[in-house]
């Protein structure tokens, strides 16, 4: 307490304190020891199981003793009473540590593996005493989803008690995640579910806008509003059609049409089929009842790939939470997290001069929220590329051209399958993984000048690619023996800077035409 002297500890009660620290210390020796030779003898009884409940009473958390415990009880073929006996010591062990990660699924093993006859409705009752004590102790969140799969509780009531959590504590990270993961669960995907929990996540979140746990479950709902359109682009290459998507198809969606050979996967966004009797010019894509989902004719392009079909209501919605944002933060302009759901917000509506507004935004962000910085960066790079997507998405356009838009990422690299000009010059992609331009498949000029690269690691295999320009990068010359995987290439543009050509010659086709300005 405070204006109280510290009571000073004389030697002799120091003395009698370490001599009493290393008796506990010996004692937990001998008995870990005496479990482990217990191990090694395959002694698989009741006293086996009787002489580690007091290790993992004072120390819940040493798994090797859990899994001797389970190849015991697996041998023993325990009797009811052992059971309980079994997860009685797993509930002592939850008092002394409720975030044991070993005790928790030692309970759950216990019960899936052991017990003939488990009580999951206690459980469910057993998860709602901890999480009173401690509502974000997300170890017991992690093990009432399992619990309530297993006594098939109703979402309705799950949904009910994260709310009644939620309600105590708004900051509370676990409730806010497992409500999202009931949502997906039950595939409750309307427009009514989404308003509702709109409003309530704005009511949080206005309620502390420092507390980021509700501005984390708005993004998820933000995140859900995807395009309406599937398909972006339908072009021939040689005797090949190739199906070019926005985004990866659902399971229980599937592609018709052109034909009755099966379309294959080039990856989870490109398909591609050989051309045969062609028996209509469109293609569809249809749900598991048959249903069209979204449709395109070959050799067209869609329009407004990335934009939204939603209802007027949920638009209402929506932009009333932008407006209700936008005051938020004339009131606190430094509040980042309400910031960085206006940008993702404003970038989903998209009004009018939107873009402009969205990256003032996230150059606002990352001089206020530094630590992540990269992260807007990439969200920076995204919004470009898909920008610059949205407004030259001419079918016939050869070239695309991306040079100096301060990219730190690649996105939607897929969609210009096509496209055989293209520059990526004075760009930052000096963290970025190089094969994601795998893609590019019909390529044949490339430009990475001025793009920090230090090595071509993992750079594809670019069939097409016939001229490389890498100008004004620090590249390691080991790396350029990437570049014998593109078996097209004749000329790679370098500058004096770069070069020891003797040694780039050694690890690429010395047939390829190196030109140095």
């Amino acid at each position: 307490m405070h204006n109280r002297l510290k009571v000073r500890t004389t030697e002799a009660q120091k003395a009698a304190a370490d001599r009493e620290k290393e008796k506990k210390l010996q004692l937990y020796r001998n008995t870990i020891n005496d479990v482990f030779e217990r191990r090694s003898r395959n002694e698989y009884d009741v006293l086996a199981l009787k002489s580690s409940e007091g290790l993992l009473r004072s120390n819940p958390d040493i798994v090797t003793i859990w899994n001797y415990r389970k190849e015991i009880l697996l041998h023993l073929k325990p009797s009811e009473e052992i059971i309980n006996d079994e997860l009685y010591l797993t509930e002592k062990c939850l008092q002394v540590n409720p975030k044991s990660y070993s005790a928790w699924y030692h309970r759950n093993w216990l019960l899936d593996n052991v017990d003939p006859s488990p009580d999951w409705n206690k459980e469910l009752q057993l998860c709602t005493k901890y999480l009173k004590i401690d509502e974000r102790n997300f170890h017991c969140w992690d093990y009432r989803q399992i619990v309530a799969s297993k006594c098939q509780e109703p979402n309705e009531n799950e949904l009910k008690f994260t709310m009644e959590m939620i309600e105590s504590n708004f900051s509370n990270y676990s409730a806010w995640h497992y409500r999202s993961k009931l949502f997906s669960a039950a595939g409750k995907d309307e427009e009514s579910t989404k308003i509702s929990e709109l409003s309530l996540v704005e009511s949080a979140a206005f309620t502390d806008p420092s507390d980021q746990s509700a501005w984390i479950y708005q993004r998820w709902l933000i995140g859900k509003l995807e395009p309406s359109k599937f398909i972006y682009k339908v072009s021939r290459i040689k005797n090949k059609i190739y199906l070019i998507l926005n985004r990866k198809l659902p399971n229980n969606y599937k592609i018709i049409g052109l034909g009755e050979t099966n379309w294959e996967q080039f990856d989870s966004k490109i398909w591609y089929k050989k051309l045969d009797n062609i028996d209509s010019s469109k293609i569809q894509i249809i749900d598991e009842v048959n249903q069209v989902i979204d449709n395109l004719s070959i050799d067209n392009v869609q329009q407004n790939i990335f934009n939204l079909n939603i209802s007027e209501q949920l638009r209402l919605v929506l932009n009333g939470q932008l407006d209700s944002l936008h005051q938020l933060l004339d009131m606190e302009p430094e509040s980042k997290w309400a910031l960085l759901t206006y940008v993702l917000l404003l970038y989903t509506l998209k009004p009018n001069n939107y873009f402009k507004n969205c990256l003032k935004n996230i150059k606002l962000l990352k001089e206020l929220d530094s630590k992540r910085k990269n992260y807007y960066h990439d969200l920076e790079s995204r919004y470009q590329i898909e920008h610059w997507i949205a407004n030259n998405n001419n079918n016939n356009m050869d070239s695309v051209n991306l040079k100096g838009y301060g990219l730190t990422a690649f996105y939607h690299m897929h969609m210009f399958l096509f496209n055989k000009n293209i520059d990526l010059s004075d760009n930052d992609l000096s963290h970025t993984n190089l094969n994601h331009l795998k893609n590019l498949i019909m390529c044949e000029q490339l430009s990475l000048k001025n793009c920090k690269l230090e090595n071509l690691d993992n750079f594809p295999a670019l069939n097409n690619l016939e001229v490389l320009d890498l100008r004004e990068n620090k590249i390691q010359e080991i790396s350029y023996k990437e570049l014998t995987k593109c078996k097209s290439l004749k000329k790679i543009i370098l500058d004096k800077k770069q070069i020891a050509l003797d040694k780039i010659l050694e690890c690429i086709n010395q047939s390829t035409n190196i030109e140095i300005l």
